[in-house]
């Protein structure tokens, strides 16, 4: 069976209001990874007509590598909090890498 080749490339998308289930001990990091999310977003990327916070795929990359910056025990934890959010922001439209 022939695997199909899409020419279609992710993007980004606009940041939205979402809700994120988490444990508690990934809650923590939460706030964190939004206040990140948003600092790396461009606002109105596509014109005030689209409007928004965009995060493009080079920020999503950026974005993952905000686990780097804790301890090793707390980096699964930021990690986890990263792809949860990022799930939750696309809900259901796009699949992290290794799924």
């Amino acid at each position: 069976m022939a695997t199909e080749q899409s020419d279609v490339t992710f993007f980004g998308f606009a940041l939205g209001d979402c809700v994120v289930r988490t444990d508690p001990r990934t809650e923590k990091y939460l706030q964190r990874v939004i206040r990140t999310a948003l600092e790396l977003s461009t606002y109105n990327r596509f014109g005030a007509e689209v409007g928004g916070f965009w995060l493009m795929a080079a920020q999503i990359d950026q974005l993952r590598k905000l686990p780097e910056y804790y301890a090793p025990d707390e980096a699964t934890l930021v990690a986890k909090a990263v792809e949860l959010y990022l799930r939750a922001q696309l809900q259901g439209f796009y699949e992290p890498p290794g799924r």
